[in-house]
């Protein structure tokens, strides 16, 4: 394994496999866009994967694109990023770690892609966060998954009833939530 910066982005390269790993540098700052592929010494590594805390603590990050690449988002990806006001997740993501975006206070809306099968405890403790949408694909939803989302009032989940009811649900996943009320595609559901 190789840490290096490229393009302003730490990665960990495997060698073996030429995958990448987006790993934690202080100072990221504005809106990023990471590549799905990134070279070094003529050799292409493929961007699978942001790792624990990549861009924890980066209070100047304002916006995040994240490539097709990517299948999983680390514990605390995001935490603390007091300023991400948008972020892009793609379709191939199937994990969202715990913590991944706790205490992203500007984050206002949030679409989880079709491949997310589960979300980690204490993910959107985001408290301007306002809308979510939660695909039919997630089977599980960590503890105080929401918590401190004192605005989030509504949660699209793009399935049944019958499908949200077997969801498993961590304990307080809904924590501090006021009031909310879970459009499922055959009616709501009241928390």
């Amino acid at each position: 394994m190789i840490e290096k910066i490229i393009k302003g982005i730490k990665y960990r390269l495997d060698e073996e496999n030429l995958t990448a790993e987006v790993i934690q540098k202080k100072g990221y700052e504005g809106d990023i866009i990471i590549p799905e592929t990134v070279v070094f010494q003529k050799v292409v590594y493929r961007v699978t994967s942001i790792g624990e805390g990549a861009f924890y603590l980066c209070e100047y990050l304002t916006s995040i694109v994240i490539p097709d690449s990517v299948t999983n988002i680390g514990q605390e990806a995001f935490e603390d990023c007091f300023s991400l006001e948008s972020i892009v997740i793609p379709n191939s993501v199937t994990s969202i770690g715990d913590r991944a975006f706790k205490g992203c206070i500007p984050l206002t809306s949030v679409v989880i892609p079709d491949s997310v099968t589960s979300i980690g405890e204490e993910v959107f403790c985001c408290t301007d966060l306002k809308s979510i949408v939660i695909p039919n694909s997630v089977t599980s939803i960590g503890d105080c998954a929401f918590r401190d989302c004192c605005f989030l009032k509504s949660i699209r989940f793009n399935g049944t009833k019958a499908q949200w009811e077997k969801i498993q649900l961590g304990a307080g996943w809904n924590e501090s939530l006021p009031t909310t009320v879970v459009r499922c595609t055959d009616g709501k559901v009241e928390i």
